[in-house]
C-alpha cells in the first residue's frame, strides 16, 4: 500500500506527529480564554457577552 502525505504537524503538547493525507480536516484547537469568561449580567439583569 502506498499512502500520500500531504503535510506533517508537530502536535508539541500532546507529543504527538501528525500526518495529514489527502482532503482529511483537523479540528482547530481551543482559545486560551474561554469564551464563558465573557459571559455576564448586566444591571438590568439582561446577559452579555454570549454572541
Amino acid at each position: 500500500h502506498v499512502i500520500n502525505v500531504r503535510e506533517v504537524r508537530l502536535a508539541a503538547g500532546a507529543e504527538f506527529v501528525v500526518m495529514i493525507c489527502g482532503d482529511i480536516m483537523t479540528m482547530p484547537g481551543l482559545p486560551k480564554v474561554p469564551s464563558a469568561e465573557k459571559i455576564d449580567l448586566d444591571q438590568h439583569g439582561k446577559v452579555v457577552g454570549l454572541f
